[in-house]
């Protein structure tokens, strides 16, 4: 299996878990997503020398909707989209891995699982509230 978005995460030693890959900059030391981002998302710096760093997957859950139409094609609907911390200084959307809304809290700390798709032969990253994630 390969990852579907391969410049942004990797799977895990444990199998089931993703890492994500940042760039730190080497001017100001802050981590910036996706890691081949040309320039430093905290102070402008290009990151052509910036360290790879690879971190466990998740973060912060602030905010989530349920989706009543799929945004792309092959989307499930519904599904739940959520704004997830992943570092500081770091938003980014993310598909929740939920049955429905009741499961998730704002706050609540989530992490990165792969989501296989053996039709296509790759796996994607999907999230889980942290207790649940742990139990696969």
């Amino acid at each position: 299996m390969k990852p579907l978005q391969p410049t942004l995460y990797e799977l895990a030693d444990d199998g089931h878990s993703l890492n994500f890959f940042f760039a730190q900059c080497s001017a100001c030391g802050g981590l910036s997503f996706p890691a081949n981002a040309p320039g430093c998302m905290h102070c402008g710096e290009p990151l052509s020398q910036a360290t790879r760093i690879t971190r466990p997957g998740g973060g912060e859950l602030l905010e989530f909707v349920t989706l009543h139409v799929p945004l792309l094609p092959g989307m499930a609907a519904p599904s739940i989209a959520g704004d997830i911390r992943i570092a500081p200084g770091i938003v980014e959307e993310g598909v929740m891995a939920v049955a429905d809304e009741s499961a998730l809290k704002h706050g609540m700390a989530v992490r990165a699982v792969a989501e296989v798709k053996p039709e296509e032969g790759v796996y994607a990253c999907r999230f889980v509230p942290v207790n649940e994630g742990a139990a696969q």
